[in-house]
């Protein structure tokens, strides 16, 4: 049975928010929306023609967290990779009007900055379409991505790993993330991604969703799984 925090209790959390540091680190993008309507299906395919409307555009990712993060009045820090492209200028724009520190946000040639597009219509996602980098980090980036984790780590209480399996967090860097947290007594939480498999261990706190947390186990959610009678 899952216990429910009093409201007294969420308050007090909610109310020291503002005095903790956390940084984030992990895989960032960028989360595109396109807004429109359904009033017709096309005479070329049996697909619906949305009528665009709008677009919005949020950090998505790793950079999603850090922007929850912000909204809740947390001094927060980002740390991830992006490419040498014109998202990549758009993604530290949304950042720098979110109020969440990018210094961390390195840059590569070699990498195309993530894009997520969503086309909703009539508040229900129709498709979404992924632009993305999905091979591991190379040792000089990672190495690169380690000290700036140790700087923000002399000052931070908390650090959030965020794993999309798009190469940032891997192994190497997890090790260094968990030995650099345990020397200074910072906190070390992860959300992590059953399809990319890496050692957990040592964690403060894991935060898988029902699936991932049976994946993770090796599992079978039988109450998912099992046809009625």
């Amino acid at each position: 049975m899952s216990a429910i925090l009093p409201i007294s209790r969420v308050r007090r959390l909610l109310g020291a928010s503002g005095r903790v540091r956390v940084a984030v680190l992990g895989d960032v993008m960028v989360d595109h929306f396109l807004w429109g309507n359904v009033g017709r299906i096309s005479p070329e395919a049996p697909v619906p023609v949305v009528e665009f409307e709008r677009e919005s555009f949020i950090p998505g990712g790793a950079g999603n967290v850090a922007r929850n993060l912000a909204h809740l009045g947390v001094a927060t820090e980002l740390f991830g990779v992006c490419g040498r492209d014109e998202a990549a200028r758009q993604l530290k724009g949304l950042l720098a009007r979110e109020g969440i520190g990018g210094p961390g946000i390195l840059a590569c040639g070699d990498r195309d900055t993530s894009i997520k597009t969503r086309i909703v219509a009539h508040r229900q996602q129709v498709v979404r379409v992924d632009r993305e980098s999905r091979g591991d980090l190379d040792a000089k980036t990672t190495a690169r991505l380690m000290e700036e984790m140790e700087r923000s780590l002399q000052r931070a209480d908390a650090l959030i790993l965020g794993d999309y399996a798009k190469g940032v967090v891997t192994q190497p860097l997890l090790d260094a993330a968990r030995r650099m947290c345990r020397a200074r007594a910072v906190w070390l939480s992860a959300d992590p991604k059953p399809s990319h498999p890496l050692d957990w261990t040592g964690m403060s706190l894991l935060t898988p969703n029902r699936k991932e947390a049976f994946e993770l186990a090796g599992r079978s959610d039988e109450n998912r799984t099992a046809h009625p009678s």
